[in-house]
């Protein structure tokens, strides 16, 4: 029933943009895409070489996000975590904005920004875990992270400010709020690859990650090495968050919200959690992105922007109901 969803979601989302195309147009010019015609019109163009590949890549990125978010959570054994809100996608977009502002990005080319994105998100990702240290408090990580977060912004705004080039600085900015403006299909097997990486990943792990659930001593007991699952899952939720954020910028909170509502929908096994969360977060992130599309039309909303009216909210919902009585 999701994927019926994510697939109806996707084919509804490209009559929506600056230029609004009507369904039956939609139809039919996919109709004839795949008895392998493809005409030369100007509505062919905009929906197989501007919208399709952002939607795709929308979709992607939703599930990147949310199996990331379900990875923090669970080797955190903290619902609370997430690569925004442990200040994960601030490291990504500092290490982009450093690449960008002092020209690394151009020496690379195309691959600066992708290993700048990777080394913030891997240091970020670091520095709280060895700061966390064995704690339980799910509090201290995620006041941690957000200290780290903070940090790493104030650094990005520092790069921005002292940059003297102002296309650099236009660019840098769009690190800060994220955006599927631009996407083009070149981008999309990249996106691809990593989310494909994440699914093997849980899927082959799935029962050591179900029993990190039981508790770290308990998962120890039955013979799992806790540290090495946990470096693990630091090095592959880095190299998923800075492909993410090299290419659309930072997107908050979808990490922490779509988790949830995979388990309240499905159950906590990683086997179930692993294609609810994907196809959760890939729906979530279509309808968010025609949003941006659509609110303000020809005008675009950053998605960043969205993600956090959605997620902050619900963030403090989640924050009141278990600790309430603390």
């Amino acid at each position: 029933m999701l994927t019926a969803i994510l697939l109806a979601s996707m084919i509804i989302a490209v009559r929506f943009g600056s230029i609004e195309i009507e369904t039956g147009v939609v139809v039919n010019e996919l109709a004839n895409f795949l008895q392998g015609f493809k005409s030369d019109s100007s509505n062919a163009m905009i929906i197989f070489d501007i919208r399709i590949p952002r939607i795709i890549f929308a979709a992607i990125s939703g599930a990147i996000l949310s199996l990331t978010g379900m990875l923090m959570q669970t080797v955190s054994q903290n619902y609370l975590a997430d690569p925004y809100i442990l200040g994960v996608s601030s490291g990504a977009g500092m290490g982009a904005v450093f690449c960008i502002v002092t020209g690394i990005a151009q020496i690379f080319a195309p691959y600066g920004v992708y290993v700048g994105a990777f080394l913030g998100a891997a240091l970020a990702t670091i520095i709280v875990v060895r700061i966390a240290g064995t704690s339980n408090s799910p509090i201290k990580l995620v006041l941690i992270g957000m200290g780290i977060s903070a940090l790493f912004s104030a650094f990005t705004m520092l790069e921005i400010y002292g940059s003297k080039n102002e296309a650099q600085v236009r660019s840098a900015m769009f690190w800060l709020m994220g955006s599927f403006t631009g996407i083009r299909w070149e981008m999309v097997p990249i996106a691809l690859a990593v989310v494909i990486a994440l699914i093997l990943f849980v899927w082959l792990f799935r029962h050591e990650l179900d029993l990190i659930l039981l508790g770290r001593e308990e998962a120890q007991h039955l013979g799992l090495s806790t540290e090495r699952m946990q470096q693990a899952v630091v090095l592959i939720s880095s190299l998923a968050i800075a492909v993410t954020v090299s290419i659309a910028g930072i997107i908050g909170f979808i990490g922490l919200v779509i988790p949830h509502i995979a388990r309240f929908i499905g159950e906590s096994r990683h086997a179930v959690m692993l294609w609810f969360t994907s196809l959760i977060g890939a729906v979530v992130m279509v309808w968010a992105d025609v949003l941006a599309r659509a609110m303000f039309s020809p005008e675009e909303v950053p998605i960043g922007i969205l993600t956090a009216c959605l997620g902050a909210p619900v963030f403090m919902q989640i924050i009141n109901r278990q600790y309430k009585n603390s």
